[in-house]
This record gives C-alpha cells, sequence and structure tokens, in this order.
C-alpha cells in the first residue's frame, strides 16, 4: 500500500477535523479559541484556564483534545484591551494536531455617552504543526513481485508539517446597568480563521490547502430579581462544504456575601446543556468560588453513531482560575457564559 493511500485513509477517518475548527463542547471555556476578539473579557486581572475533553472518534479510536490559555486586560489609550495566548493539543490514534496562538483585542471608541454598549476587535496569529506517528500505524503485508513482505517495508519520509495561521474578529456586547433590574444583555460576532489558507498535505508538493474557516456566535444573559440569571448562546460556522450549527443554555444560581440579593457575589452554581445539530447533545454542571475559581464538567451523547458501538460522546473537564477579581457595581457585568 502506498504510503499517500495511507495519509488519504486518515485524511477519511479525520475529516471532522480538517473540515472544521475543533472547539470544545462549552466552547465559552476557551473563549480564545471561539474568537479573539473575546480575549482580556475577564473581572480580574488575569485568568488562566485548562479545558480537556475525550471523544470517541470509532469504535477502537479517540480523539483527546486539551487546551490551555492565559489572558489579561489592560487599558490602552483610554479604551479597554486585551491579550492573551493558548494551546491547543489534539490526538487520535496516529494523526496529532498541536497549536499555539497570541490574541490581541481592542475596544472601539463610541464616545463617552456610549457606557453600556461595546464594539470590539481582535486579531490572532501563531504556529500549527500536524503530524503522523508511524509507531501509531498498521499496513498491509505488500507483494514485492515474487513474495508477500514480512514486515512492510513502508517508509515516511515526512511525518510532520508546520504552517503558520492568522484569524480575526469582531464583537458587539453589552453590560448590566443596575444590579437587581431585569435586563436582557446581548451579544453577538464573527471570526475568519486560516487567513492565510495554508498548506497542510504531506506531500513535499501539494495543494491541499485549508479553506476559511467562517463562524459567527451570539447570545444574551437575562438578569432577574433574585439570584437566578440565565445564558443562551447560538453558534454557525462553515468551513469549504461542512457547516456546523450548535447552542447552548445555562442558568446559575449566584450566591452573595452574607445572603443578601445583589451584593458582593461569593460564588455560583451553575447547570444547564449543550447542542451540536447532527452530532451531539451535552449536559454540564459546575461551579464558581469568589469568582476567582471555577470548575465544570460536560457529559455528551451522541445523536449520531455511525463509527461508535453506543451514544457516548465523550466527557469534559473545565477549570478556570481568575487573579484579582474585583466586582463593580455598574458597566462591568459581562453576559457571556462561563462555559
Amino acid at each position: 500500500m502506498k504510503v499517500w493511500l495511507l495519509i488519504l485513509a486518515w485524511c477519511i477517518l479525520l475529516v471532522e477535523l480538517h473540515a472544521q475548527e475543533i472547539l470544545p463542547v462549552g466552547q465559552w471555556s476557551q473563549p480564545q479559541a471561539l474568537s479573539p476578539a473575546l480575549v482580556g473579557l475577564l473581572d480580574g486581572r488575569f485568568r488562566a484556564s485548562v479545558t480537556h475533553g475525550f471523544r470517541p472518534a470509532t469504535g477502537f479510536v479517540g480523539f483527546s483534545s486539551t487546551w490551555a490559555s492565559v489572558e489579561a486586560p489592560f487599558t490602552l489609550a483610554n479604551l479597554s484591551a486585551g491579550a492573551g495566548a493558548y494551546f491547543f493539543s489534539d490526538v487520535a490514534g496516529g494523526w496529532r494536531t498541536t497549536k499555539g496562538m497570541v490574541s490581541f483585542a481592542y475596544e472601539a471608541p463610541l464616545g463617552s455617552r456610549v457606557r453600556y454598549d461595546h464594539l470590539r476587535a481582535g486579531v490572532a496569529a501563531g504556529i500549527v504543526q500536524r503530524s503522523i506517528e508511524p509507531n501509531d500505524l498498521y499496513y498491509e503485508d505488500q507483494f514485492d513481485g515474487r513474495s508477500f513482505t514480512l514486515p512492510t517495508t513502508e517508509n515516511l519520509t515526512r511525518t510532520a508539517v508546520w504552517h503558520a495561521d492568522y484569524a480575526i474578529g469582531v464583537l458587539y456586547y453589552r453590560t448590566q446597568k443596575v444590579p437587581g433590574n431585569v435586563e436582557i444583555a446581548p451579544f453577538a460576532g464573527f471570526s475568519v480563521a486560516h487567513l492565510n489558507r495554508p498548506s497542510i498535505g504531506f506531500m513535499v508538493r501539494n495543494t491541499d490547502r485549508l479553506s476559511l474557516f467562517w463562524s459567527g456566535y451570539g447570545g444574551a444573559r437575562l438578569f432577574t430579581r433574585t439570584p437566578f440569571q440565565f445564558v443562551g448562546t447560538f453558534s454557525y460556522a462553515r468551513s469549504n462544504q461542512s457547516t456546523w450549527i450548535g447552542g447552548s443554555l445555562q442558568a446559575e444560581f449566584v450566591i452573595y456575601e452574607g445572603g443578601y440579593w445583589f451584593t458582593r457575589p461569593v460564588g455560583s452554581v451553575i447547570v444547564g446543556g449543550a447542542l451540536r445539530a447532527r452530532d451531539q447533545y451535552a449536559l454540564m454542571a459546575g461551579f464558581t468560588l469568589q469568582k476567582g475559581l471555577a470548575a465544570g464538567v460536560a457529559y455528551s451523547l451522541l445523536t449520531r453513531r455511525a463509527t461508535t458501538p453506543t451514544a457516548f460522546g465523550g466527557i469534559q473537564l473545565m477549570l478556570q482560575y481568575q487573579l484579582g477579581y474585583a466586582y463593580r457595581e455598574r458597566g462591568v457585568v459581562y453576559p457571556f457564559p462561563i462555559w
């Protein structure tokens, strides 16, 4: 079997990996991976996040994916800005993808009277490695004209490719006005990844290039006159001929200092669910402590099982730590979900 046929077989097995940008089920646990415009939108001085998930690809091969990110807000020319970086690693059988990206976002000046509406743009740049591990691959016995070779004589001369990657994003969001009032704070944005359309094939001379990855997202947080808050999101992504549609709904019960509503939050309990159309749905639960530590878990079930023997769609663990959390009553209570 020719080495190029082997690589083609792996590409068919991992077509979802090529066709779509891999995002966690709780995609807001890694906002930089969703859009560079989201970097730096936090209530503290610094945030570190880790997300790890496992998802079966076939009956005997699974995706093991890890995201790790850091980010911080700052002020530039009297306007809000943010910077950060994230690392991504995905392993499935003999195929590995490793990515490192840095992100920067900046608010647009909307005037001194516009206090609660925000417009923000972001850019990201990084490097990606895609590799094949020969020791994890199996070959058919080969006929050399007289007999079958045992073991196979396949020899991979190129097992890794590197390429740069660039992305841009734009975001609109609205912050809460007065705690205790019934308010709906919406947000919406879009991003474009693979702007340079990098070549990802393993041939020395190849034209296998990534398509642009377009994605749009939005949602709203409902603030009530009780400790309950609700946030719903939707997302749409397209790359080449592949389309991905999803959404989530979360309910958060906020625990306030001294038991008095709308004072300083000391923690919260979060439950919800997420859906990827024609793919999977997930149940999520977690908590926050002092708004500095957040932990959650998502359990997924597949809605299509063409390659897996069960409906089990994987487990995802999410952890965030925020340094220097500062609660302010007006103007900076963000509408985004934690996961």
